[in-house]
């Protein structure tokens, strides 16, 4: 009887430790903020980690991609409930994290028998006033928001790296290709914080050190919430066209 708390913390501790591990595989996903609104990218063998959610919200995310689709469109049909029951100007990520999604995930990761969601999200969001904001939501339902842009990677120390550089660079004063340039270059740094003596070594190893190396193996995705569309929705996706010709300033 006195065991069995002592064996829900083992089974907690041990789910983490294989989430954690599913998704040091997957690639970062960074979001930032530039004059006109926010920009989102990553690097991915396939699409499907850039999403629009509602009509000022963007989503990207890392981990399998039956887990991003599900929470994709859980999200997606709260938000527009929300804005059938209120108005389209009610809708918010803090409110669909912390009364919607957020507890579901805590309660799905807290119950052992089912199977984890093998995901982490990146939300961002233009508000009323113009004003760009992000959010980061771990598998387990915890979410935080971060106040100049910031990252989701399989690795803390590389998450925690970008972040600061996230930080330091004045994005918000960027223009758009500016913008894409310089996340570009974090990413590449980011992922760098990767690299121990042991990678280095192993000839097998399946670390990408460069930008062009990336380009190379795996597709970019990106979208754009420009704060200035006169449209409704103000999220676009940044086309294979526009990519290459913002590519040709990266490499």
């Amino acid at each position: 009887m006195f065991e069995e708390p002592f064996r829900w913390m083992e089974a907690i501790s041990t789910r983490h430790s294989y989430v954690r591990e599913k998704l040091q595989s997957g690639q970062p996903v960074i979001a930032v903020p530039y004059q006109k609104g926010a920009l989102i990218l990553s690097f991915s063998s396939q699409p499907g980690k850039i999403f629009e959610v509602y009509d000022r919200i963007a989503m990207g995310g890392m981990g399998h991609p039956a887990d991003m689709e599900r929470l994709r469109m859980t999200l997606l049909d709260m938000a527009h409930l929300e804005g059938f029951n209120r108005s389209s100007e009610d809708v918010n990520i803090a409110r669909l994290l912390q009364f919607g999604i957020a507890p579901s995930l805590k309660q799905n990761f807290e119950e052992v028998q089912r199977a984890p969601y093998l995901i982490k999200l990146l939300l961002l969001e233009i508000a009323p006033g113009g004003q760009p904001n992000f959010f980061r939501l771990n598998y387990d339902g915890y979410w935080e928001t971060l106040k100049n842009g910031g990252c989701v990677s399989g690795y803390e120390r590389v998450m925690e790296w970008i972040d600061k550089k996230i930080d330091e660079t004045p994005f918000a004063t960027f223009t758009l290709e500016k913008a894409f340039v310089m996340a570009c270059k974090i990413w590449e740094e980011g992922k760098q914080q990767v690299v121990s003596d042991e990678d280095k070594d192993d000839k097998n190893s399946e670390v990408i050190f460069t930008l062009k190396d990336a380009f190379e193996k795996w597709g970019l995705e990106a979208g754009v919430l420009c704060a200035e569309s006169e449209r409704k929705s103000i999220y676009r996706s940044i086309d294979a066209g526009e990519i290459e010709k913002l590519k040709a300033a990266v490499l």
